[in-house]
């Protein structure tokens, strides 16, 4: 059976950069690139006209540039977009970070040139991705006023009244893995958290390595939060939002102090869940709330059954609000997961329940 094929617009204000997405893109025979644009304004018309099944986005370009592009894409004429960034600096990553804001889906760092040793294997997981994020049902985002953190509960989806849910009693850290689609559930997750919140968080998402700082300064400014590049035997603190730095994997010491190593990637990854999930495990045991968010994947899973086994509290983000269920799904179906809950819900339960940590 043939397989459907993928339509995809290439957006970037670089002519050069415009035919390198394109020529990678075309090695794929399920690719089709039914067009490219270098403006917002010109994209905008093209997916209005041939609603691509995904749009690659640069950010910086001029006039309309890729974040109110992305904005109005989301608003009018929803299609899956991501942003594609040869930026690394932070500023630059963070201003990126804001398209996720606007409803895209995903942020990847340009593949380099062919003359590059690792431009095939860069140009493969560029292809897999977008093929992935392709088949992601987006919906329309209305433009609404940012709300404060204070603002969160009265929108919330509740928590199902009859079920009964574990109190956090005892519970010392919490630790969060994410991939694909995990920037907008941390963002509701962080921003919604107690300022107060008695436990320290430490937080795996899989990112470029380039993007690590970008992305820890995007994430403590929309939420509010004290988040942090963590660093070599620092003993994390309530009230701290801990992020690996690029490339590094991050765990606990058998001293309870934060570990940073760059042993070999986990199923090709790092930083890797399973590396932080096993360790805290060790060091905690039965006293950690672990939780497991959108992503594509396996990473983190099998750890996670394993802290709940342990006696620890578990929550696997629910298939609805899942840009990809792949992570958090696996940990359901291997039975790994106290609670299946969404972002907003898992902000209620906290809420409701942190004063008894």
């Amino acid at each position: 059976m043939e397989l459907k094929k993928i339509h995809v617009l290439v957006v970037d204000d670089s002519s050069l950069i415009r035919s390198l997405l394109s020529t990678i893109l075309r090695k794929d025979p399920q690719i089709t690139i039914i067009g490219t644009a270098n403006n917002g304004e010109e994209a905008l018309k093209i997916v209005k006209r041939d609603r691509p099944d995904v749009v690659t986005m640069d950010i910086h370009m001029p006039g309309m540039d890729g974040f109110e592009t992305t904005r109005q894409i989301m608003q009018l004429y929803p299609v899956p977009v991501v942003i594609v960034s040869g930026f690394y600096n932070t500023s630059e990553v963070a201003t990126a970070f804001k398209a996720v804001e606007a409803g895209a889906v995903t942020i990847l760092s340009r593949p380099p040139g062919p003359e590059s040793p690792d431009f095939q294997e860069s140009s493969r997981k560029f292809i897999q991705t977008i093929k992935l994020m392709a088949e992601i049902k987006v919906i329309r985002r209305y433009s609404r006023p940012v709300l404060k953190t204070a603002e969160i509960s009265p929108i919330l989806t509740r928590l199902p009244e009859t079920s009964k849910f574990p109190e956090l009693t005892g519970k010392q850290i919490m630790v969060i893995g994410a991939s694909a689609g995990g920037p907008q559930a941390l963002q509701v997750i962080i921003k919604g958290l107690p300022n107060d919140f008695p436990m320290p968080v430490i937080i795996v998402q899989h990112i470029d390595s380039g993007f690590a700082e970008g992305f820890a300064v995007w994430l403590k400014e929309v939420s509010g939060k004290r988040v942090i590049l963590a660093t070599n035997g620092t003993k994390p603190q309530a009230g701290n939002i801990y992020l690996p730095p690029g490339d590094f994997h991050i765990g606990l010491g058998p001293d309870g102090k934060i570990m940073l190593k760059q042993e070999t990637s986990e199923r090709g990854i790092r930083p890797s869940v399973s590396y932080l999930f096993r360790s805290v495990l060790r060091v905690y045991g039965n006293r950690v709330l672990a939780i497991l968010l959108s992503g594509m994947g396996k990473d983190g899973a099998a750890e996670m059954k394993m802290l709940k086994d342990a006696g620890s509290i578990t929550i696997a983000q629910d298939a609805g609000s899942s840009l990809v269920h792949g992570m958090p799904g696996e940990a359901i179906r291997i039975g790994g997961a106290n609670l299946v809950l969404s972002p907003e819900q898992i902000i209620e339960y906290l809420q409701d329940n942190y004063m008894h940590a």
